[in-house]
C-alpha cells in the first residue's frame, strides 16, 4: 500500500478536515511538487512577498474548492447576520488570504527558529496562566482554529513545565512536518491524537501531576460531539477536553492567537475556567461546555476572517449541504 493511503486509511474516521479537491488530491505528483514549490520559496524569500503573492493565488484555490467557499460564506451568515451579499463574499475570501498568510507564516518559520525573533508577540493576560499554574492543580489550555495556534504554545512554553500539545495530524505529511519541526525547536511534547486514545493516561498524569496540556476545542475529530448553542444555533463540540478537566480536576485556559498584522500577533491568555460538576456526565460536559463556547464565540466575532473552518459548522447547514 502507498503511503498516502496508509495516512488516508489511518485517518479516514478523523473528521477535523474538510473535504476539498486540494484533499483529494494532495497526494498526487502534482500537488505533492507545488507543495514542495511553496515551501522551497518560504525558505528563500521574503514574506512581504510571499504574502502579495498569496492574495492571488487563494483566488486561484477559491476557483477549485468553491464548495467550500460556499460553506464559509454560509458560517459567516451566522456570525455575522445582516452582512450584504458582498461583504459576506469578500469575508469569504478573507479566510482563504488570512489561511495562505498563516501557512506562510508556519513554513517560513519552521525553517530557522531563529526567525521568530523578526516577529512581534504581545501577550496579555498571561497572570491568568501564572495563577492557575501555582495552584497547583493541572492546566488545560484550549485552543482553537484561529489566527496561529501552533505559535501559542512556543511563545507560552515555560522552563520548568513543558506544554504537551495535542494535536490531530494532518493528512498531508509535508504540511504535518512543517508544524512538527516548530514545535520540536522549542522543546514541545507532541501527543498525536488516535482514535479512541484521546483520555490517554499520559495526558491524566501530565495533569495530575500540575502540568499543562494543549488542545483544540472547536472541531471534532474522532468525537461525536455534543450539540451546544453557538450563535444562537446547536453546532457540535468535542467533549473530549472537557471531559479530561473534569476527570482530572484541572483548570481550564482559553488561549487565543489572532494575527495583528505584518509579522505581528497577540496572544490572549484568558481567565481561568473552573470546571463544575453535575448530576450526570452528560449534563456535567454541557454546563462547562457551554461557558468556554460563550468565549469562543466573543473572539471568533472580534477574528471572523481568521477562524479556518472550511465546512459548514452548523448542524442545519450540514444537513442542507447533505440535501444540495
Amino acid at each position: 500500500m502507498k503511503t498516502s493511503e496508509k495516512i488516508g486509511r489511518q485517518y479516514e474516521g478523523n473528521r477535523a478536515e474538510a473535504r476539498s479537491v486540494f484533499r483529494r488530491l494532495q497526494h498526487t505528483p502534482p500537488l505533492r511538487l507545488l507543495l514542495r514549490g511553496f515551501l522551497n520559496a518560504t525558505k528563500y524569500l521574503p514574506v512581504w512577498l510571499l504574502r502579495l503573492t498569496g492574495r492571488l493565488v487563494v483566488l486561484v484555490f477559491i476557483a477549485f474548492n468553491f464548495r467550500n467557499y460556499r460553506a464559509i460564506q454560509k458560517n459567516l451568515s451566522r456570525i455575522k447576520p445582516g452582512l450584504s451579499s458582498l461583504m459576506n463574499a469578500y469575508l469569504a475570501y478573507g479566510v482563504f488570504r488570512d489561511y495562505s498568510f498563516y501557512l506562510i507564516d508556519l513554513f517560513y518559520l519552521s525553517h530557522d527558529p531563529r526567525r521568530l525573533d523578526e516577529y512581534a508577540f504581545r501577550i496579555t493576560g498571561i497572570e491568568n496562566l501564572e495563577r492557575a499554574l501555582s495552584s497547583g492543580r493541572g492546566v488545560v489550555l484550549l485552543a482553537s482554529h484561529l489566527g496561529n495556534w501552533e505559535l501559542g504554545s512556543l511563545k507560552l512554553s515555560l522552563r520548568d513545565r513543558k506544554i504537551h500539545v495535542v494535536f490531530s495530524p494532518d493528512s498531508s505529511s509535508i504540511l504535518e512536518s512543517q508544524r512538527s519541526f516548530l514545535r520540536y525547536a522549542d522543546g514541545v511534547q507532541e501527543v498525536p491524537l488516535r482514535e479512541g486514545g484521546f483520555s490517554s493516561l499520559r495526558l491524566l498524569r501530565v495533569l495530575q501531576d500540575g502540568g499543562i496540556v494543549a488542545l483544540q476545542g472547536d472541531r471534532l475529530t474522532f468525537d461525536s460531539g455534543i450539540p451546544v448553542p453557538f450563535f444562537g444555533c446547536d453546532a457540535l463540540f468535542p467533549k473530549g477536553p472537557v471531559k479530561l478537566a473534569l476527570v482530572s480536576d484541572s483548570i481550564v485556559i482559553p488561549v487565543f492567537i489572532p494575527m495583528a498584522g505584518y509579522k505581528s500577533y497577540e496572544i490572549i491568555v484568558e481567565g481561568p475556567v473552573f470546571m463544575e460538576t453535575g448530576e450526570g456526565v452528560t449534563d456535567a460536559l454541557k454546563t462547562n461546555l457551554q461557558k468556554i463556547i460563550k468565549i469562543l464565540e466573543k473572539y471568533i466575532g472580534r477574528y471572523p476572517t481568521q477562524w479556518f473552518t472550511f465546512m459548514p459548522f452548523w448542524e442545519d447547514d450540514k444537513k442542507e449541504l447533505i440535501r444540495k
